[in-house]
């Protein structure tokens, strides 16, 4: 009998302890875990973010070394002359003879210029292909070609020099 009435105070007293104590502490874990839940995904938004933030700023920066490319291959109004001894260097790496240039009056963006030249297929081929692939942008307004008796081609091109304008 004695043994019963332990057991049953033992029962009581471990029903007792778990709706006093165990139960209260188990809505606590419960409430921890869903706010460790919450700061673990608040944790990997912020950290998508973030990779976010560098692959956009990798993309930019990617941007702006392109942009900083261009814009050096812009002359300022004060580097046409350097310009126009660019071509004149292409002209005489590649064999063509210049038998006129001529620049006009810039606008806003381009400087117009005149250029007639001569030389053979394969030295006038070299110049129009360096002048089309340099770095200086150029834009071709028109072009006419001849040939004399001989080999030579005679050609005349008008160009708009693109530029930055201002200094």
């Amino acid at each position: 009998m004695k043994k019963r009435r332990y057991g049953l105070i033992l029962l009581v007293l471990a029903v007792f302890g778990w709706f006093a104590g165990v139960r209260p502490q188990l809505r606590t874990f419960e409430e921890h875990s869903l706010n460790h839940k919450i700061k673990i995904e608040e944790v990997a938004s912020y950290t998508q973010r973030l990779n976010d933030i560098e692959l956009i700023q990798g993309q930019g920066e990617a941007v702006q070394k392109n942009l900083q490319a261009l814009y050096l291959a812009m002359p300022s109004s004060t580097q046409i002359p350097e310009v126009l001894v660019m071509i004149e260097a292409l002209g005489a790496s590649t064999g063509i003879v210049f038998s006129t240039a001529s620049v006009g009056n810039p606008t806003s963006s381009e400087v117009p210029v005149a250029l007639t030249f001569s030389g053979s297929l394969e030295a006038t081929t070299s110049f129009l292909n360096a002048v089309y692939s340099n770095i200086r942008a150029v834009s071709v307004k028109s072009q006419s070609l001849s040939s004399s008796e001989g080999t030579n081609l005679t050609v005349t091109m008008q160009l708009g020099l693109v530029y930055k304008g201002g200094k």
